[in-house]
């Protein structure tokens, strides 16, 4: 009988789908999955999704994972990534009590709104998130104003800590998705009181803190027998993750994550003060733990992706190739006509608006939304500049950067930039924190990993 091909599994649990790689001790991949994120969505425009659902589904999806790396696979480690702001309060059974509210819903706006000013400006500089309904917090808002009741027996669980909850039995925090939520303070990384009392919690809810690549413990119970017994580990915010798959976290490093939301990050190896994180914030910018301990990351988003796609799909560039056509007719020296503006309502939204002040040609309307987007990135890299210092080394993932006409506009904001080679970049770093969760120290996918000081993770906050 021939000896188990030992593997680690990543996942990426996305808006869109939920992606899974397996890894053997080389690093190669030797297995994939992947199945699509169904949302709930309201005749109102409210996008939730059962949590139960949801873990189903991921569950599976590492199974098939497992399963096509070889019939005699033995799963040592299990990492999983992730969408952030969406989560659960769950009972002392472990029993969700509300659905898992999708990130970009915005509901909460209208109750973060109603809340003093001074108290808006505090919430960046503790948080360094902006007073926005992508929070969680806002969603928690809501949710209490809308008869969820006495959270003191009760615990908040990320969407990818639940499945995690799910898959071991053991309830833990990830410093980075806790950052999203709003409830935590970035000097301490401890529960912030304010917001907490806001809605009703103690520090009980937000469970004990368990840094990226520390293991929950084995999968046990009802799971599939394939993942029994693998030490699971949140791995943590999809694109922190993703510049980790992606090899590019150092301190001089910057990431762009191309898809349909834009997003820069870099990664800072240091807390930041409450006024670099107001500053950053007002500038449209975030700043929260990174995946790696002890390192802050700076994250700006545009929605990039989407405009471009709108225009393209407008201008009737619905394949690869007509789409590279289109990209191609862009060039730095290219400015944008005065006879068409692009631009977006405020918020996020779905929207954007094409103006044609007379008539123009499909290049010229593609150059004014290259344009426009370029804009919005090159304010976002100058704010965080001001913080971090001019970087170094850019890399670029995701299918944006595919399109030579795109990345010659983003080569042009980053002088020096590259397209990652890696395929899932966000799985893949996944499953390297797996390794680390598994106890995998020496070797080849032991040495993908970035150097971090796990001897000394996090404090725990709860007794």
């Amino acid at each position: 009988m021939s000896a188990a091909v030992e593997v680690v599994l990543g996942i990426d649990v996305g808006t869109t789908s939920s992606k899974a790689l397996a890894l053997d001790m080389d690093g190669t991949v030797v297995g994939s999955a992947s199945a699509a994120t169904v949302w709930d969505v309201s005749d109102t425009g409210e996008v939730q999704i059962d949590a139960d659902r949801l873990a189903d589904v991921v569950i599976d999806v590492l199974r098939r994972a497992a399963l096509d790396a070889g019939d005699s696979t033995k799963v040592l480690g299990i990492g999983i990534t992730g969408m952030a702001e969406a989560g659960v309060v769950i009972d002392d059974q472990g029993k969700p009590v509300t659905p898992a509210i999708a990130w970009y819903d915005q509901r909460g706006a209208i109750e973060l709104a109603a809340l003093p000013a001074e108290f808006l400006e505090e919430f960046s500089a503790v948080t360094g998130l902006a007073a926005k309904a992508e929070c969680s917090f806002a969603k928690l808002l809501w949710l209490r104003a809308n008869g969820l009741g006495e959270l003191t027996d009760k615990i908040w669980l990320n969407a990818l800590e639940y499945i995690a909850f799910r898959l071991t039995g053991v309830k833990a925090t990830e410093p980075s998705l806790a950052s999203r939520t709003g409830l935590l303070d970035q000097a301490s990384v401890r529960p912030w009181s304010a917001t907490l009392e806001m809605i009703g919690a103690d520090k009980r809810f937000i469970p004990n803190v368990l840094d990226a690549g520390r293991a929950l413990g084995p999968v046990v119970g009802d799971a599939p027998e394939s993942l029994l017994g693998a030490a699971v580990t949140v791995a943590g915010h999809d694109h922190l993750v993703g510049s980790v798959g992606a090899g590019a976290v150092g301190r001089d490093d910057l990431f762009d994550s191309c898809g349909t939301a834009d997003v820069i990050l870099r990664t800072v190896p240091r807390t930041l003060t409450n006024a670099d994180r107001s500053s950053l914030v007002a500038r449209g910018l975030s700043a929260g733990r990174h995946v790696l301990p002890g390192s802050t990351a700076i994250l700006g988003a545009t929605r990039s992706g989407l405009v471009l796609g709108r225009v393209m799909s407008m201008l009737g560039a619905s394949t690869i190739e007509a789409r590279q056509r289109l990209a191609d007719t862009w060039s730095p020296g290219a400015g944008a006509s005065s006879t068409v503006i692009v631009s977006e309502p405020s918020g996020w939204t779905n929207e954007v608006t094409i103006q044609l002040r007379d008539d123009v040609t499909p290049e010229e309307v593609w150059a004014a939304a290259t344009s426009y987007v370029l804009d919005q990135t090159a304010e976002l890299l100058e704010a965080v500049a001001e913080i971090a210092g001019r970087f170094e080394h850019a890399v670029a993932a995701g299918g944006w950067a595919q399109l030579d006409g795109v990345y010659r506009g983003k080569a042009h904001l980053m002088p020096g930039l590259t397209v990652s080679g890696v395929a899932l970049p966000g799985a893949r770093g996944a499953a390297l924190f797996a390794a680390r969760a598994a106890g995998i120290t020496t070797g080849t996918l032991a040495d993908q990993l970035p150097a971090t000081d796990l001897t000394n993770p996090t404090k725990e906050h709860v007794s």
